[in-house]
């Protein structure tokens, strides 16, 4: 081909980019239809390689000045030119983004969420079969229920309120967000470490739960607990599960090499792990505000039913219809 055939067969794609470029102006491409957009992203790559042809060609500066600008602001606009919006793009991800990244990684949080209920379950039957157990599979102290003393339901309800540091606290419900993170770290231990911690902290919930049952005291115990622990297990759960995903993409890469595997899992993981985050805000002010208050234990165990079914229905309910166009540009631009 010569200089001239290439001026003539390539000035089109030139001044259809330019007039492109032109119409985003410094807006941006959220700017552009979806044509257009397509269009876009079909003539940059073959005017990216139109810069190295114009030198073999020797077209003159004029021209390969043009080329080059032409480029350059294509890449710009596509890869480097868009201003962050940060709420937008945090509410983006939240509306859009997490649920469906939910119900693609569903199998595996409810591989944890098996664990959970086979650790939790046991534990329980165990302790309720054979109230001693209790003192076997969790570390606590039981002096308000240890039948060294007549214990009436109104006063473990009245200790509960006024523990600083609960038993159950200490292992179960308070400080999630710390264990959460570390069942998802463990993931890379190709999971074996994340199915340990949910496995221990089930142990340690059915062990309470199996104990103060076995005194006739479940329903102050889960008046206490439910309120918050039923949304913060749940998030819990979730955290566990982006740890499979992280420790399964380690330990069965499949078609991909292991560092493309996991590359690919620790993105979707972590991604899984930050949208629990406000679950343990909203978990930590029902825990410092209704968990201690006096209101009745009914109202309290119906809201934790409420905010877990809030979030289930959250990860598996929304975001199912189509996006609305321009919405990812715009949390860009």
């Amino acid at each position: 081909m010569t200089a001239a055939r290439f001026l003539e067969t390539r000035g089109p794609a030139w001044d259809r980019l330019e007039e492109l470029l032109e119409a985003m102006g410094r807006r941006g491409v959220g700017t552009l239809s979806e044509e257009q957009l397509h269009e876009l992203t079909r003539l940059y790559p073959a005017v990216a390689v139109d810069v190295a042809r114009a030198r073999l060609y020797h077209l003159d500066p004029t021209t390969q000045s043009r080329i080059n600008r032409l480029a350059v602001q294509a890449h710009s606009h596509l890869y480097r030119g868009a201003r962050p919006r940060p709420l937008l793009a945090i509410w983006r991800f939240f509306r859009w983004d997490y649920p469906r990244l939910f119900r693609r990684l569903w199998a595996y949080v409810v591989l944890a969420v098996v664990i959970f209920l086979v650790g939790g379950l046991g534990a329980y039957a165990s302790v309720v079969m054979r109230p001693s157990t209790a003192y076997r599979l969790v570390p606590f102290e039981f002096d308000m229920v240890d039948g060294s003393e007549e214990v009436t339901a109104e006063d473990i309800s009245e200790r509960f309120r006024h523990m600083d540091k609960p038993p159950m606290a200490t292992g179960i419900v308070t400080n999630n967000i710390r264990v959460s993170f570390v069942a998802f770290a463990l993931g890379i231990t190709a999971g074996i470490g994340t199915c340990y911690i949910v496995l221990f902290n089930a142990i340690m919930l059915g062990g309470f739960a199996g104990h103060f049952a076995s005194h006739q005291l479940s329903y102050e115990f889960w008046s206490f607990i439910a309120g918050h622990g039923i949304l913060e297990i749940f998030a819990i759960l979730v955290s566990s599960g982006a740890g499979l995903r992280l420790g399964i993409s380690l330990a069965l890469p499949g078609r991909l090499t292991r560092r493309e595997s996991l590359r690919q899992g620790g993105l979707e993981a972590v991604l899984l792990v930050l949208g629990t985050i406000p679950m343990f805000v909203v978990a930590g002010l029902v825990e410092t505000l209704i968990t201690p208050s006096y209101l009745p234990g009914g109202l309290k165990i119906l809201l934790g039913v409420l905010l877990g079914g809030g979030a289930l229905a959250y990860v598996l309910l929304t975001a199912r219809g189509p996006e609305p166009t321009g919405l990812r540009d715009a949390a860009l631009t």
